[in-house]
């Protein structure tokens, strides 16, 4: 089974890179991983001193380059997926879960990303799959947007784009709802504001530099991993472009899941 697998996902792989535009990668039973090309460019990263809802660590706000453009998950990681690649449901009996194919995977640590990426890495024969940078994730996220969302600054509207504790209450229950049943991002991203938090590469620092920046990748040490986006636990001061948190990278909620970056 693991040589069929093997098979399919670098067979696929392979014909997707070089190419600028979204693709799709097969795992194996029917279940793929879409992914949208991100163009390389340059945004200025955090919140600016006068919002009212910034916290003290995206600031100061400041320039970052990304010098390389990359493909990133069009939607959070599915319990599809997350099955196909490594056998295992760990959300199982857990609390505000749903377990179904297409809603995100939960209960998933930074640590165990990475075995679900060495997993990848391994069928493919190279290094091609990692988790976002978290400068990575939040150009992604504005989407050559400067507003605290990439829809603008109008929260009204924030339930057209992501679950969140304002609207989740109104759906079958208090959990994390399927990939993609949200509005996308200017870029067709999915999910990018709520929904789960999605781990990113990065250690934590509590603050930035205010220097410009190129491919930055956070602190070179901490103890503690950043996660981005907000989740549907939240309220929505907490689900903004620039909003960061963070927690030991051993920690598993039903609030946090992850999305890749395929190298082109």
């Amino acid at each position: 089974m693991r040589q069929i697998f093997a098979a399919l996902i670098m067979s696929i792989t392979c014909a997707a890179i070089g190419r600028s535009e979204n693709t799709v990668v097969e795992l194996r039973d029917g279940v793929a991983m879409e992914f949208v090309w991100i163009e390389p460019g340059t945004f200025l990263m955090g919140s600016p001193a006068s919002a009212s809802t910034r916290g003290e660590d995206e600031v100061p706000q400041h320039e970052v380059s990304i010098s390389e453009g990359f493909y990133l998950g069009k939607f959070e990681i599915t319990q599809a997926q997350w099955v196909a690649v490594m056998g295992t449901a760990p959300w199982t009996r857990r609390k505000y879960v749903q377990a179904a194919p297409n809603h995100p995977a939960v209960y998933i640590s930074w640590i165990d990303m990475q075995e679900f990426l060495r997993r990848l890495n391994e069928a493919a024969d190279r290094d091609l799959y990692r988790l976002p940078t978290e400068a990575e994730w939040e150009y992604a996220c504005r989407a050559g947007t400067t507003t605290s969302r990439s829809f603008g600054d109008d929260e009204s509207q924030l339930g057209d784009y992501a679950w969140y504790i304002g609207n989740v209450g109104d759906a079958e229950g208090k959990f994390a709802q399927p990939v993609g049943s949200k509005q996308p991002n200017p870029w067709g991203l999915y999910d990018m504001h709520g929904n789960v938090w999605e781990w990113v590469q990065d250690w934590y620092s509590n603050a930035y530099s205010s220097a410009k920046q190129v491919d930055p990748t956070g602190a070179t040490s901490g103890s503690t991993r950043v996660m981005r986006g907000g989740g549907f636990v939240n309220h929505a001061r907490n689900v903004r472009s620039a909003k960061r948190f963070s927690f030991e990278q051993s920690l598993r909620y039903c609030a946090i899941g992850a999305r890749l970056v395929m190298t082109k």
